[in-house]
């Protein structure tokens, strides 16, 4: 007999339903907070839902046990013809309008009417988020709606100039205590923000919850920014920003030169150290293999993605963001990997994080 699937995939063609995928092949959904879910899942050749699942537009909701886990296009669809006549399928969470939506200048301006160079808006994070967003899809017509704010998490500035909107408020919106959603809703998205909760259980071999996994810790890559505004040579005008509490737990001094050449705004000379001061972060990252049983498990009322949690690692106690989780289902069963905080030795990772570096970086240049 055939193991439970604990697993649901609903097919639509844009908003329209229209079935469900029962029992894939296997199933490898990435749950991450505040950063762009993935998934992957196989069917055979033949299934009912093939056809919908290849034609353009086609979407899927992916919940696991009863639980909403992500909503998002299928981005690839591919086969092997040396294999058993399968279809493989890669989907992208709704989150990915963060990374696909530019925030204007003047959003609400014609292309022709964006007379200022950039736009500043401060608030508290979520109220920021929810603004750019809002106007953002007025601007393009597009179905999404935006939960009211209440204001949730610390206040700070934020600057745009076409960039997408995730490069100019993350890592600081992460920073400022909150997570975002963006999920299908009816005939369109809805975007929402939640405040990551403290898990009340501590996670230890000892106790039984913790049965494998690897951890890293990894000292700080930057304590001072040096930022390189507008002008050439001599003229250059140059803005130095430290984290003088890093340098003095850490005893050490370590200056990084970043590019602010497309704006003279001292807001933005100020975003871009913190950009690099948060990515310069001493990091502590757990890949942990968790025993799960009824009283302890992922998801639903258990461990979430977004909770903070603390786990004993050789007697020192480690707390940080449940960053992403790694499912998977097969024949073989299902599995959990939970994620907490960044591991700095994920070649998969770091390789992520320097291609974004670079994208950010050309759009600053695109944008100037």
């Amino acid at each position: 007999m055939a193991a439970e699937i604990p697993y649901e995939i609903l097919v639509y063609k844009g908003w329209d339903f229209r079935g469900w995928v029962g029992r894939p092949g296997d199933l490898k959904p990435t749950i991450r907070h505040n950063m762009m879910s993935t998934a992957t899942f196989t069917i055979d050749a033949d299934h009912l839902r093939a056809s919908d699942l290849m034609a353009p537009g086609a979407r899927v909701k992916i919940y696991k046990d009863g639980n909403l886990e992500m909503t998002g296009p299928v981005r690839l669809a591919g086969g092997d013809f040396n294999a058993a006549p399968s279809l493989t399928f890669t989907v992208e969470d709704d989150f990915r309008i963060l990374h696909n939506w530019l925030a204007w200048p003047k959003p609400t301006a014609a292309l022709t009417g964006q007379d200022v160079e950039y736009r500043s808006i401060a608030g508290p994070a979520e109220t920021v988020v929810k603004t750019v967003m809002a106007e953002a899809a007025a601007r393009l017509g597009f179905p999404l709606t935006v939960a009211p704010s209440l204001g949730r998490g610390a206040s700070g500035k934020y600057t745009f100039r076409f960039h997408p909107a995730y490069d100019r408020l993350f890592p600081a919106v992460d920073q400022a205590g909150i997570g975002v959603t963006v999920r299908q809703d009816g005939v369109g998205l809805l975007l929402d923000c939640y405040t990551p909760r403290d898990y009340p259980h501590e996670l230890s071999s000892e106790n039984g919850t913790v049965v494998g996994g690897t951890y890293s810790l990894a000292a700080p890559s930057t304590t001072r920014a040096i930022v390189g505004g507008q002008g050439e040579g001599v003229a250059r005008e140059f803005r130095e920003f430290k984290d003088t509490a890093r340098e003095s737990e850490w005893n050490d001094v370590i200056e990084v030169l970043q590019d602010a050449r497309d704006s003279s705004s001292g807001d933005v000379y100020a975003d871009r150290a913190n950009e690099v001061l948060a990515e310069g972060a001493p990091l502590a990252g757990l890949s942990l293999e968790l025993s799960e049983t009824k009283h302890f498990r992922y998801g639903g009322d258990g461990l979430r993605v977004g909770d903070r949690v603390t786990a004993k690692i050789r007697g020192q106690a480690f707390t940080d963001v449940l960053r992403e989780v790694r499912l998977s289902w097969d024949r073989a069963g299902d599995v959990a990997t939970p994620i907490v905080g960044e591991r700095t030795d994920d070649p998969d990772l770091n390789l992520a994080k320097r291609i974004r570096a670079l994208q950010r970086d050309n759009a600053d240049r695109k944008a100037r």
